[in-house]
């Protein structure tokens, strides 16, 4: 994992291996970030997307086993019970053009995956709400 502070928050990169949810977490830890949005693009594998059914209060996951670009990944970091906590959603293509998408929950980056990390000065975190059982931003 390589960061680097710009005028806007933090460009950062995560290396071949890291997993994502993970590195922005470490990456949230080691600079104290605790309110951010970022978009990136690179190449992934091993990704694990969610869909969330209201009427269920669960998510639905479905595991994809195989080389994938990703042409958009966006979150968000706030603090979850005193730590940080990466919100990712991402659009990915495959070989053959198709596109996937949804909540990340797993993702190894195979290549490299680039990262412009917008952050805020004031702390931001989630909480329960009563309609699901889902930590939300509170303002």
């Amino acid at each position: 994992m390589q960061y680097r502070e710009a005028p806007f928050g933090y460009f950062l990169v995560l290396d071949r291996g890291d997993e994502v949810l993970e590195g922005l977490t470490r990456f949230a830890t080691d600079t104290g970030v605790r309110a951010a949005s970022f978009t990136g693009i690179g190449a992934i594998e091993n990704l694990t997307l969610g869909f969330y059914e209201l009427a269920t209060v669960s998510y639905l996951r479905k595991n994809f086993d195989e080389e994938l670009e990703v042409a958009s990944l966006i979150g968000n970091l706030a603090e979850v019970d005193g730590g940080p906590f990466p919100h990712v959603h991402g659009m990915f293509t495959r070989r053959d053009f198709t596109a996937i998408g949804g909540h990340v929950f797993e993702a190894t980056v195979s290549i490299t995956l680039e990262l412009g990390v917008l952050t805020a000065p004031e702390l931001i975190r989630r909480q329960p709400v009563d309609f699901c059982n889902l930590k939300l931003m509170d303002l």
